[in-house]
């Protein structure tokens, strides 16, 4: 008998329309029912590893690895209405894993009420607060999936930090008023007196699904603030605000009032160029400038704590996923980090997708080894996303087909 074909499925969401873990079902069935015309059953051996690069689905990777105990908290929404969120715990260390987008996401909001002008982070900043409070080490943040571009000053508001105008006022002082986009170019200084002390003993690590830097063409504003409902008029403002509150904090920092930075070499830096800064609208800059966040790449995150690496060095296929390839792909998303884990150990990586907008040279480079859309099967993109389930498990079910090529390639190896 034939050593089976041990296949690990590592696939993100197919936004819209699918969860990582529907998304892994479907291509596992699908490979299941089409082995049967070229292999047979017993000859592949399949492992699911839903995952997510720190946007929605952040916090069920964590939920299926550890992190069993729930703590639900009342915060607000990313336009300030009271909702109920939640966190996990993990069951042996004072270890927090929060999903921003349970917080202050796209998520929560109707498609019509899509407004990062207004939208705030607070809520993300409140669920920090809570974990803080319940005695946490260490916070690990998933902060894809957001609403907002208000480069991360609610949450620091949330945390205790007072924003001032020109004249000295605060910018919302009163208990209903949030920071937000749209105040980004009245800060004029920055006061942490008031910030929560304990965040002194709180380690966080911050899963970025993306590795933008704060500003300019490919900052926070110019590459996700359409998608979060802004238009050309607002992109500007945004992006002017966003440049105010980079300088203000700079500044802020090189004073060494900051109450967290220690260290001479940490003051006065400027991280509006780090990697990840752009994430969430400006909140990733926030984290690490003020907070002294790790910010890591999202998949790198959740692939640590699925302990995926190790799957990956024992497979002979690797398999990942996600509704759209594109050049955000390739900018630390999901399926990059798994064909570059994949790559390390010299295993194919084959890529199932909504739809393909990636080169062939763009693949190659990737080092991508296969790519199987769902929308030449599709009428129209309505009919890819209603019937997302059922054509991801018979294009998967086709690609089965190659499994024979692979196990023939395996025996002469």
């Amino acid at each position: 008998m034939r050593h089976p074909i041990n296949i690990v499925i590592a696939t993100d969401k197919f936004k819209g329309s699918l969860t990582a873990q529907e998304a892994s079902v479907s291509i596992s069935n699908g490979l299941k029912r089409g082995v049967s015309s070229v292999l047979s059953l017993d000859e592949i051996k399949i492992l699911q590893i839903p995952l997510a690069d720190g946007g929605e689905g952040f916090l069920s990777v964590a939920g299926r690895n550890g992190f069993y105990k729930r703590r639900e908290a009342e915060i607000i929404d990313p336009l300030g209405r009271t909702i109920k969120s939640h966190y996990l715990l993990s069951e042996k260390d004072p270890v927090a894993v929060i999903e921003m987008a349970l917080a202050s996401g796209l998520g929560l909001l109707e498609k019509e009420e899509y407004n990062p002008v207004e939208a705030t982070s607070f809520g993300f900043g409140q669920l920090i607060l809570h974990a803080i409070k319940d005695g946490v080490s260490e916070i690990i943040a998933g902060i894809g999936g957001s609403a907002t571009n208000d480069g991360g000053t609610g949450m620091l508001q949330a945390l205790g930090y007072t924003f001032r105008d020109k004249s000295g006022e605060v910018i919302c002082g009163e208990e209903d008023q949030f920071m937000s986009g749209s105040l980004l170019s009245k800060i004029f200084s920055i006061d942490d007196s008031g910030a929560e002390r304990a965040l002194k003993r709180v380690r966080i690590t911050v899963a970025c699904d993306v590795d933008n830097p704060l500003l300019g063409a490919d900052g926070a504003t110019y590459v996700y603030a359409k998608q979060k409902g802004a238009d050309e008029s607002d992109l500007i403002k945004l992006e002017a605000g966003m440049r105010n509150f980079a300088e203000v904090s700079e500044r802020h920092l090189g004073f060494n009032s900051c109450f967290l930075c220690d260290s001479s070499s940490y003051v006065g830096y400027d991280f509006s160029d780090f990697p990840g800064s752009g994430a969430a609208g400006g909140v990733g800059y926030a984290l690490r400038s003020f907070l002294k966040a790790d910010l890591i790449p999202g998949w790198r995150v959740a692939a640590t704590l699925a302990n995926v690496e190790e799957a990956i060095a024992k497979a002979d296929l690797i398999i990942s996923g996600e509704g759209r390839l594109d050049k955000q792909t390739l900018s630390g998303k999901l399926v990059e980090g798994i064909s570059i884990l994949a790559n390390r150990y010299r295993k194919p990586c084959w890529v199932y997708c909504g739809e393909n907008n990636l080169s062939e040279e763009e693949l190659k480079v990737a080092r991508i080894s296969k790519v199987f859309e769902i929308s030449p099967n599709a009428k129209n993109l309505n009919d890819s996303i209603s019937r997302a389930k059922q054509l991801l498990e018979k294009i998967s079910a086709e690609s089965a087909t190659f499994l024979s090529e692979l196990q023939s390639n395996r025996q002469t190896n």
